[in-house]
Formats: structure tokens, sequence, C-alpha cells
């Protein structure tokens, strides 16, 4: 499939979680919009550092992003009267970035294989599952303050996937270990990975 980048420092959007963005830049503002017109997914591309960043020419892998990415679908939330957005993303799926295709675009359309994981989890990492919800949700209570908000925060938690995603995206402090966690194919190893690092406390309090 063909997909929209969009190159972000230290961002990882996880399937089956939704990432808020604030959009000011106006090649990415075409992007939203050519997006939900086209019915093309955004990928977010990890970048560590953004001096990295660099032009590349039809047929070329882009080296500056991390190959694996998370995509999905932009709905604009708010247009602001100075022009910017705030967008959210729906994680959909993740997949491994191709080459850069031809295009007239002020940003870059990528081709990509979607990349397909195991999400059976085992029945010897159920605790696992439930020790990790229920840090989140002690996360939940602590930093988002309206009843309401929590409500709705929780009833997205409705399986291991919507769980692992949002740990992975609000709790681990290292960037790089959230990536990381996306990388994996197989749910297992996401939730042995995130129990560790919260055993380790690489998790924010």
């Amino acid at each position: 499939m063909d997909v929209f980048l969009f190159p972000l420092v230290n961002v990882t959007l996880f399937p089956k979680t939704t990432k808020p963005l604030n959009i000011f830049e106006t090649r990415y503002i075409e992007m939203i919009r050519d997006s939900i017109s086209t019915k093309t997914p955004v990928a977010i591309g990890f970048i560590e550092d953004p001096s990295q960043v660099y032009s590349v020419r039809p047929g070329d892998k882009v080296e500056f992003v991390r190959d694996v990415v998370g995509f999905g679908t932009p709905q604009i939330i708010e247009e602001r009267s100075n022009g910017t957005l705030l967008v959210f993303i729906q994680g959909q799926g993740k997949a491994r970035l191709g080459v850069v295709k031809a295009s007239t675009t002020s940003y870059l359309v990528c081709e990509a294989q979607v990349l397909n994981e195991t999400i059976e989890v085992n029945q010897n990492l159920r605790n696992a599952v439930h020790s990790l919800n229920k840090i989140l949700a002690r996360w939940i209570q602590t930093h988002i303050p309206e009843q309401g908000q929590r409500e709705i925060f929780m009833r997205t938690m409705t399986g291991p996937e919507e769980i692992v995603g949002a740990f992975a995206s609000y709790l681990i402090r290292d960037y790089d270990l959230q990536q990381i966690t996306l990388e994996f194919d197989d749910i297992n190893k996401k939730i042995e990975f995130l129990y560790r690092l919260a055993e380790s406390n690489e998790i924010t309090a």
C-alpha cells in the first residue's frame, strides 16, 4: 500500500491507540487533508535526531526514520483561526516502509508493506496483562483529572492490544523503548518486555 509519511521526533503510533497531534507546518496540513480526501493512511516515522532529516528522491529508502511505522487514519478535531489543526490519528496497524514514490506533493509518499502480528496472548501471560492494566488504570486516575475523560479512556481498554499500546505510549518514559515495543511482531514479546520494564521502574510514575 501507499502511505503519507509524517516524520516526528520521538513519536510512535501503536495499533488501536489514538495519537493527538498539533499540525502547524503547511505541507503536513496539506498531507492531513489529502489523507482524508484520498483515504490514504498516514504513517508516523520515528526520528531520534531532527538534524538527520534530509531530502530523498523517488526510489530511495527513507534512512532518517525507523523503517517500522505505525499507520492510521486522521480525523480533524479542530481547525484554528491561524490555519493550524488539532488532529487525532487512530492507529490501524503497522508497516515496513519501502521506497519513496514519485509525487508532486510537498510531503513524502512511500510504499509500505503491512506487517501482521501474533495477537493471541499465551495463557501464562494473562496475569502480566492484568498487572499492566492495573498500573495503567492507576496512571489514568492520577493524570486524567476529569471523570468523564477517565471513563472514556478506560472504555477503550477492551483487550490486550489496546492495553499494550496505551501502556507503551503513555507509561514508557524512554522513547526508543517505545519504538522497540512497536517493532516486536508478537504481542507476547511486547507483554514480557513491558512487564520487565514495569518491574525495573522504567515507566512514568
